[in-house]
C-alpha cells in the first residue's frame, strides 16, 4: 500500500504549511496524501461549524471543487474527502481505508484556534484510532525535510502501537540526527534509563549512541523539552502518549498538551500501547 499522509484542510493558512509539510514527507517516500474536511452544515450546526471551517463557503460541494482543485495543483497522488460524518466516524473509515502514516493538522496562534482545534480534531484521532498526529504551527517556515529530531521521554519505559511504528520507513529515509530529552525538576540522579531504553529499543531512529542523551534539571517537563529543543536547534519535535492519558485527558494540562500549544516548531505524536 501507498505510504499515505491525510491532512485535515479547512484551506486556511494554518492547513495550507500543513500541507505543504506533509507534501515534503509524502514526495519522499512517493506516497500520496489524502486532503480531508468534517463539514458541518453552517445552517445546522453553526458553533460546528465556526471551529472546523473557519471560510466561508456556500455549500459542501463549493468546498469539495475547492479541494479537488488544491488537489489537482500537488506534485503527488491526492485524493479529497468531504465528510459529512462525525469526526469519530470519518476517522474510522479513514483508518479502514488507508492506514495512513500519520494525520497532520496545521496550528494558528496558541491560545486562540488551537484551543478549539484539539478537541475536535487531536484528541479524537489519538483516543479513536491511536494513529501518530503532526501538528505543523503556522509559523514554520522551514521547507526542507526534518534533519534534527528531539524525542521527548519521561523515567518511564514504553512500547510503541503498530501505527506509531510504520513509520520507520519515513525515518529510515530522513536519517535525522535525533537526541533524547530528559527533563527532571530536580537534582540527583539520572531517571532517564527506562525511557531511553525504551525509545533504542523501538529501533525507529535508528542506533542511538551513549551520548544522544541530553539532560536538562531544575525546570518543569514541557519549559524543558521547549528549551532543549531551541538549544539543539531541532526542526520535530516527538513526545509519547501514553494510554492512560486518554482517560485522564491527554490536552488537559498535560506536557503533551502544554508542547502543542506553545512550540514554536511541529510536534509529532507517538500513541503507545
Amino acid at each position: 500500500m501507498q505510504p499515505t499522509f491525510v491532512v485535515f484542510t479547512d484551506l486556511s493558512e494554518p492547513a495550507e504549511v500543513a500541507l505543504k509539510y506533509a507534501t515534503r514527507l509524502a514526495t519522499e517516500l512517493a506516497g500520496r496524501l489524502v486532503l480531508l474536511n468534517v463539514y458541518q452544515d453552517p445552517l445546522l450546526e453553526p458553533e460546528s461549524a465556526m471551529i472546523t471551517m473557519p471560510l466561508v463557503l456556500e455549500s459542501r460541494q463549493q468546498l469539495k471543487a475547492a479541494l479537488v482543485q488544491r488537489a489537482q495543483q500537488l506534485p503527488i497522488p491526492t485524493e479529497t474527502i468531504v465528510s459529512a460524518e462525525s469526526l469519530e466516524a470519518t476517522i474510522a473509515e479513514v483508518v479502514k481505508r488507508y492506514h495512513p502514516l500519520a494525520f497532520v493538522l496545521g496550528r494558528e496562534h496558541p491560545e486562540s484556534f488551537l484551543d478549539r482545534l484539539l478537541p475536535y480534531q487531536a484528541a479524537p484521532v489519538l483516543q479513536a484510532a491511536r494513529y501518530p498526529v503532526l501538528l505543523v504551527p503556522e509559523c514554520w517556515r522551514d521547507t526542507q525535510l526534518p534533519s534534527r529530531l528531539v524525542v521527548a521521554i519521561d523515567e518511564d519505559s514504553f512500547w510503541l502501537t503498530m501505527p506509531s511504528l510504520a513509520l520507520g520507513t519515513l525515518m529510515a529515509r530522513l536519517r535525522p540526527t535525533t537526541t533524547i530529552v530528559h527533563v527532571t525538576p530536580h537534582d540527583g540522579p539520572s531517571l532517564a534509563e527506562a525511557g531511553l531504553q525504551s525509545v533504542r529499543r523501538t529501533g525507529l531512529f535508528g542506533v542511538l549512541p551513549n551520548d544522544s542523551l541530553y539532560e536538562v534539571r531544575g525546570e518543569a517537563p514541557a519549559d524543558g523539552i521547549a528549551r532543549a529543543a531551541q538549544e539543539l536547534q531541532a526542526d520535530l519535535l516527538v513526545v509519547m502518549a501514553r494510554p492512560h492519558t486518554f482517560l485522564g485527558g491527554l490536552f488537559h494540562r498535560s506536557v503533551t498538551e502544554r508542547l502543542l500549544r506553545r512550540s514554536s516548531r511541529p510536534v509529532l505524536v507517538l500513541p503507545t500501547t
